[in-house]
């Protein structure tokens, strides 16, 4: 038995290499299906792309002509060019200030921390630098001391005539190629603002000629600021402690510190009452509440001593302390109001005679004040 073979095995050879013929066949035939398929669906994508190029090619063709005829890119710069000037001129109506060395009283300088006040007080040429050194002065009426800051413009000679009809606008060719000949400048300044005073200080400027400093337009980044309210440590109407100091005679507005804020107070006019000295003030309240009563109380006496009059230290130190204790005390009630945003008439009766009330060291008492009805 061990050398027969079965006759099944001699049969199932041939029909295996028939049947592997067959699949061969089938699979050939689905391959070349699938290759037709595949090159149809390369041919349609094809076809489909570039209809899509055209239609993009077309619709960037129309999107970049306007009806005048000008191309995407310009119509872009001329966006651009507008959004430039009125970015500028928001810069320049709110942040930018004009100064001239001619130029009389102060302007509002605005910033990020609240409008101070600013002016010229000249310009002298600087021989250790070679340029000029431009004497300023601002004024705080914040809250806030200001201890660094930076100053950022430009100066250059005068804004151009122009004559009637023309508008001062940066589409105008006269003002543009003025605007070329400005130059830059930048100043850091470390001296602090304190509140509620006028600190004066200088900045240097690289200019060649004095004409270069016909005009100076800067804004003013504030870098430090710290927040001093020590007169609100204190409690109470009296402000903490803190006076005002008031020569009767000046014709300058001197500064009322309260809990409220502070206000601006000026005396336009003494006079001898029977009673006393009748002081005619004007307050200015730059708040949107009504003092209704208020008060001035503190001392008044003769004008301070001044420093140049006297020989020494020792000498002014002695004439300082005889003049402080020559002040003698005062209160008198303030019966008109005070209104909100504007300056206010009030008279004030102080128990001394006018060559006598000269100088006065007060607060002011806020006792009831009002808002307006809110608008329903």
């Amino acid at each position: 038995m061990r050398g027969f073979t079965h006759p099944l095995r001699f049969c199932a050879a041939p029909l295996l290499a028939l049947g592997l013929a067959g699949c061969n066949k089938d699979l050939e035939e689905r391959i070349d299906r699938l290759e037709a398929e595949l090159r149809g669906a390369r041919a349609d994508t094809r076809d489909t792309v570039e209809e899509l190029k055209s239609r993009v090619i077309a619709a960037e063709t129309r999107v970049g002509l306007s009806s005048d005829g000008r191309t995407l890119d310009q119509r872009i710069r001329s966006l651009e060019d507008t959004f430039g000037e009125v970015l500028s001129m928001k810069s320049r109506d709110n942040e930018m200030v004009y100064l001239r060395a001619n130029l009389q009283g102060h302007a509002p300088l605005l910033t990020d921390h609240g409008t101070f006040l600013v002016r010229m007080e000249g310009i002298d040429l600087n021989l250790a630098t070679e340029g000029y050194t431009v004497h300023l002065n601002i004024g705080n009426p914040q809250a806030v001391a200001v201890q660094q800051f930076t100053l950022r413009g430009h100066h250059g000679g005068g804004t151009p005539e122009l004559p009637e009809g023309e508008s001062y606008d940066l589409r105008n060719e006269k003002l543009k190629a003025w605007e070329e000949t400005l130059k830059p400048f930048e100043a850091r300044v470390t001296k602090t603002l304190e509140p509620f005073s006028w600190t004066p200080f200088d900045i240097d400027i690289a200019a060649n000629a004095r004409e270069e400093l016909e005009m100076i337009r800067f804004s003013m980044v504030v870098e430090n600021a710290q927040l001093n309210r020590p007169f609100a440590e204190g409690g109470g109407g009296a402000g903490g402690g803190h006076h005002a100091h008031i020569d009767v005679d000046s014709k300058t507005a001197s500064v009322l510190r309260t809990e409220y804020g502070a206000f601006l107070v000026t005396v336009k006019k003494a006079e001898q009452s029977e009673v006393g000295t009748k002081l005619h003030l004007e307050i200015g309240n730059p708040y949107g509440f009504t003092l209704n009563q208020c008060r001035l109380l503190g001392d008044f006496g003769p004008p301070r001593p001044r420093r140049e009059q006297s020989a020494s230290e020792e000498e002014y130190g002695e004439k300082l302390a005889a003049w402080s204790a020559s002040l003698q005390q005062f209160e008198s009630m303030i019966s008109s109001k005070i209104s909100n945003f504007r300056w206010s008439k009030a008279t004030i009766l102080v128990p001394g005679k006018v060559e006598e009330v000269k100088f006065l060291r007060c607060q002011l008492r806020v006792e009831d004040v009002t808002l307006p009805a809110a608008v329903e």
